[in-house]
């Protein structure tokens, strides 16, 4: 099981055309001393669970191309 540890949340203001004038949490999470990471999570409050499921999506999105070649 991976391990993560959260080094920021931020409020920022939404990008989402449909959230305009509404904040979102920005989490700052480190998987090691090397690999630090930004996730974007669309709600006004957010609990562990929530933080929890956005960086294991996220590092599903980043794992599905690390290390492969690609042709030019």
């Amino acid at each position: 099981m991976a391990t993560f540890k959260v080094l920021d949340v931020r409020k920022i203001p939404s990008p989402d055309n449909a959230r305009v004038g509404k904040m979102d949490n920005l989490v700052t999470y480190q998987l090691d001393p090397f690999r630090t990471y930004m996730v974007r999570i669309p709600k006004e409050l957010i609990e562990e669970a929530d933080i929890t499921e956005a960086v294991k999506k996220d590092l599903e999105a980043i794992e599905r191309f690390t290390g492969k070649e690609f042709a030019l």
